[in-house]
């Protein structure tokens, strides 16, 4: 197709009617799914001129800004956050007359006052959403919805028929543990192994990225395995040059908070090894997210040596008081890395049967 678009001076519905013909010639005729989000989000906009139009990717946990036509937007989105993520966790369209009175609506651009969500699936299940922002109130209606239902099926059969998903399919492992040297030798040999049994399942290690301790040694385990390790670190520790120098791919975030966010979003699954007190706030608040729903991967504890015995029974005295949300600890304990990987493997395996 030509990049030329052809627009409609008539009335909302034979504007659609000119404009989804272009639209699915657009995603019939293009290979690669980013370039065909891209030149959909222009053609809506340059139809309509909305005040954003754009898509979100599923990517774990989270909803992933992908191409978009607008003022500067939301980077990720929680599952069943705001309006993007309630469509996802409601796998409907959501259309919202006045973004104001829509409980918890995340305001990405204080410009935003009605909004419009669609989902589109690939293999039935929800790859992403289109999300489309107007300057006024009560702008979306029925035809908006008929209509760009139509334009996300047309995306959703192309996605279904291509091996390019479009979505950011997390493949990784991440592994909380110490960032200090300063320990019993079992401990860095058992990172190590970590390492290298996630490398060699054929997950990507996921880790604060550091270039000491426990942290380094499941790096070194990934890499000497043939694996990738992906260190995730807020912008000061890579200031003051604590990344390790080994990993394949090290990611900038702005905080810790958006650190274990970036984390958590590219794993299945959260292993936590020995550490100190950093390792122990990673793990209860992953275990926390997968209380709530926010995180929907597996989580392990490694009890080397016993390590963790302390904490166990303290969850366990949880668990006995009621202070655990239906008496149930939501992580799960083993003694070896090789058994870490195995209970993985089959949480991912049960998943998909």
């Amino acid at each position: 197709m030509a990049e030329e678009l052809t627009v409609s001076e008539g009335n909302k519905e034979e504007k659609y009617a000119t404009l989804l013909p272009q639209l699915k010639a657009i995603i019939d005729n293009e290979s690669d799914i980013i370039a065909i989000m891209a030149n959909v989000s222009a053609a809506i906009k340059e139809t309509f001129d909305f005040l954003w139009v754009g898509f979100y990717r599923v990517c774990g946990s989270q909803l992933i800004l992908g191409p978009f036509q607008g003022p500067l937007a939301c980077t990720r989105i929680a599952y069943g956050k705001g309006v993007c993520g309630s469509a996802w966790a409601e796998k409907r369209t959501l259309v919202v007359p006045d973004v104001d009175a829509f409980p918890g609506h995340i305001a990405c651009s204080s410009s935003s006052r009605s909004e419009i969500v669609v989902p589109f699936y690939k293999d039935g299940e929800i790859a992403g959403v289109l999300d489309i922002d107007s300057e006024r109130t009560g702008t979306f209606d029925s035809a908006d919805t008929l209509w760009l239902e139509k334009a996300m099926a047309a995306l959703g059969n192309r996605l279904s028929d291509s091996s390019d998903s479009g979505e950011c399919r997390p493949d990784g492992i991440v592994v909380y543990c110490a960032s200090s040297s300063n320990v019993e030798q079992c401990y860095l040999d058992a990172a190590k192994e970590m390492g290298e049994k996630i490398a060699k399942a054929g997950f990507t290690l996921v880790s604060g990225g550091g270039r000491m301790g426990l942290m380094a040694a499941t790096i070194d385990g990934a890499i000497a395995a043939g694996g990738k390790a992906t260190g995730v670190l807020p912008h000061f520790m890579i200031e003051k040059g604590w990344a390790h120098p080994g990993l394949t791919r090290c990611l900038d975030t702005p905080s810790m908070h958006a650190r274990k966010q970036t984390m958590a979003s590219l794993t299945v699954a959260a292993v936590a090894l020995p550490g100190g007190i950093g390792t122990l706030d990673e793990l209860c608040e992953i275990m926390t997210w997968r209380q709530l729903g926010l995180y929907h991967g597996e989580v392990v504890v490694v009890n080397t040596n016993g390590f963790f015995d302390p904490l166990l029974d303290m969850f366990n005295r949880m668990c006995r008081q009621g202070f655990m949300r239906g008496n149930v600890t939501p992580v799960s304990v083993v003694s070896t890395p090789d058994e870490a990987i195995d209970h993985i493997r089959r949480h991912i395996a049960h998943n998909k049967s």
